[in-house]
């Protein structure tokens, strides 16, 4: 009788014990992880940490998930994803084809780019400087293949540059320290958390940014529920200012969290220009205190000066008081100094930001067959106007724009907009004018919606030199050119790109110009600075028509005097008068084959 009794406990013990076992199993969430400090990594006790792990122990308590780790090389996780062997992958970039392998989660983490990082002394400042030196990479990293990493951007200038391909940011740093390699690229958070330790130095050469995600295995029912249960606490903790994301995010990375790539490119900037204007009000107020402290300190000598000799002792406390006050205005007077110093070199690393950004000369002139003018005047230290360049299917894209603006606020405009003409024509391979400037006007509106005021004028043309024609497309901008003697203009539509809530209401369409060319044939884009600013005997604006008249009598000189007679018609007409604007003009000529 005992061992019946014993036989069916036994038996109702293994019964009740099955769902537990399908319940573990269900609430199993397998998660692949990498070295990418300090969104994921292992310290030195090899304990994962980082953002991403704190937001996944928060939903797990949460939801009672049981988590396990697998952690490995970035392109090992991304095998393993795809075949299933685990659930989610931390930290990756989204991109288009990766959403053809992945399901990613709607609310972006982070948002990084990458970066050339050098041996301390390196003479590497443009990405021209990497022609035949050694780069490590990090395989299957987003920076070195999309189209818009290392390895496409080195193929399209024909840079040849040999890449040592590693498994880990961490080993890229390290084979830079042991001069194993010229350079490595990697992302912007890691490098700067690591330089010390890898003495290293960033560089000015910055690569696409990209939003950092979740990955999950592509179509399964369990990804899906877990997908869910993740973007709807994302959300929640984007929302909340004290939930466990923003303190990950204060505590690992000591900023705000960032947003969206449009977004985070925006506010950084707006950022940087507060930052700027906040040491402009610090200045002010602190030169307000040190001219009451001075005047305090002179009302306090002539009472010192008045003191009867029997005051011995007071004038001596007096005196120490104002050796205090010396020694605070001192004190006041190098702070000063350190935070004009910083305000400068923020604008000063906006402005290398920019100008990594815009094309090189060596590039426009292969293009362009040597036989064009630039001239570029910014009013401030950064530009509100931009040129673009790009050359497909024997044919070249040029744009002269000029955003609302100037200063920091413009270079942001003028970022954004390079920024979205790149993935127009390398990711939606869009190359007629017209169209580009459509794509354009619904990227600025999905970057800034439509609250936002800012846009930008822009005049595009599209030369096929081999065929002899010219396309054109304005947003707001002219298009000149001179044959034999006479200016032609042809207008641009009346639409801005971006603008205000009212031009968001209108349906946006950009015509096409199509011209003949022929040798000898000198074509002029310029933004609205040159032709607004203020100068010459009455102090009134150089106006279009001045602008027509100078081209018409300059035209048939070799390009680079063109250029030179066109800068010093304008230092000379502006005169005393202050810069209003910054100033673009490009001059493309058309000669025989």
């Amino acid at each position: 009788m005992n061992k019946i009794k014993c036989f069916l406990g036994f038996f109702w013990l293994l019964v009740l014990s099955v769902p537990n076992v399908t319940m573990a199993q269900d609430n199993l969430v397998v998660i692949g992880t990498y070295e990418d400090a300090p969104l994921i990594f292992k310290d030195t006790d090899n304990e994962l940490k980082g953002v991403y792990k704190d937001i996944l122990e928060h939903i797990a308590l949460k939801y009672k998930w049981k988590l396990e780790y697998v952690h490995g090389s970035f392109s090992e996780n991304q095998s393993k994803l795809q075949k299933g062997q685990i659930d989610i992958l931390c930290a990756i970039g989204h991109s288009e084809e990766r959403e053809k392998r992945f399901d990613f989660s709607e609310a972006t983490v982070y948002t990084n780019w990458g970066e050339i990082y050098i041996p301390k002394g390196s003479k590497i400042r443009s990405i021209l400087d990497l022609k035949e030196k050694t780069v490590a990479v990090l395989a299957g990293d987003f920076y070195y293949e999309s189209s818009h990493g290392l390895k496409h951007t080195s193929t399209q200038f024909k840079l040849p540059i040999k890449f040592i391909e590693c498994g880990s940011y961490d080993e890229v740093l390290a084979k830079v320290q042991k001069k194993e390699a010229d350079a490595g690229l990697v992302a912007v958070l890691h490098g700067a958390a690591n330089e010390k330790k890898y003495n290293v130095q960033g560089s000015p050469i910055v690569f696409h940014p990209i939003e950092l995600r979740f990955a999950f295995t592509k179509g399964t029912d369990k990804t899906k529920k877990i997908k869910k249960i993740i973007d709807d606490e994302m959300d929640r903790m984007i929302n909340n200012r004290s939930s466990v994301y923003h303190q990950s995010v204060a505590r690992w990375l000591g900023k705000e969290a960032g947003g969206q790539y449009f977004v985070y490119l925006k506010w950084g900037l707006i950022i940087a220009a507060g930052i700027a204007l906040f040491f402009v009000a610090i200045t002010l107020i602190l030169r307000r205190q040190v001219n009451k402290r001075t005047e305090q300190l002179y009302k306090k000598t002539l009472e010192v000066q008045e003191l009867n000799e029997n005051l011995e002792h007071k004038v001596k406390e007096r005196t120490a008081e104002v050796s205090r006050q010396k020694d605070e205005l001192e004190e006041q007077k190098v702070t000063l100094e350190r935070m004009n110093k910083e305000m400068r070199d923020s604008i000063n690393y906006a402005r290398n930001i920019q100008e990594a950004m815009l094309p090189e000369e060596n590039n426009m002139s292969l293009f362009l067959r040597n036989n064009y003018f630039k001239v570029f005047m910014p009013r401030d230290v950064v530009s509100g106007d931009f040129h673009w360049l790009a050359y497909k299917d024997d044919k070249v894209l040029l744009a002269v724009a000029d955003c609302t603006g100037h200063g920091v606020p413009g270079a942001f405009m003028s970022m954004l907009g390079k920024s979205s003409l790149d993935a127009i024509v390398n990711e939606k391979h869009i190359y007629q004018p017209g169209t580009i400037l459509k794509e354009l006007q619904n990227s600025i509106y999905h970057s800034l919606g439509t609250g936002a005021a800012d846009g930008m004028d822009v005049a595009l043309c599209s030369f096929d030199f081999k065929n002899r024609k010219v396309v054109f497309a304005g947003a707001q901008r002219p298009f000149y050119f001179v044959r034999g003697g006479e200016v032609n203009v042809v207008k641009g539509d009346k639409k801005p790109i971006g603008g205000s809530v009212k031009h968001y209401k209108e349906k946006r369409e950009y015509k096409d110009h199509e011209i003949d060319m022929i040798p000898g044939d000198m074509f002029y884009m310029t933004s609205d600075g040159y032709p607004d600013q203020f100068g010459g005997p009455e102090g009134r604006k150089f106006t279009t028509r001045r602008f027509k008249t100078m081209i018409s009598e300059i035209y048939n000189l070799p390009t680079p005097e063109q250029g030179e007679k066109v800068t010093n018609a304008f230092i000379e007409w502006k005169g005393e008068e202050r810069q209003i604007d910054d100033i673009l003009v490009i001059g493309v000529k058309m000669e025989g084959e």
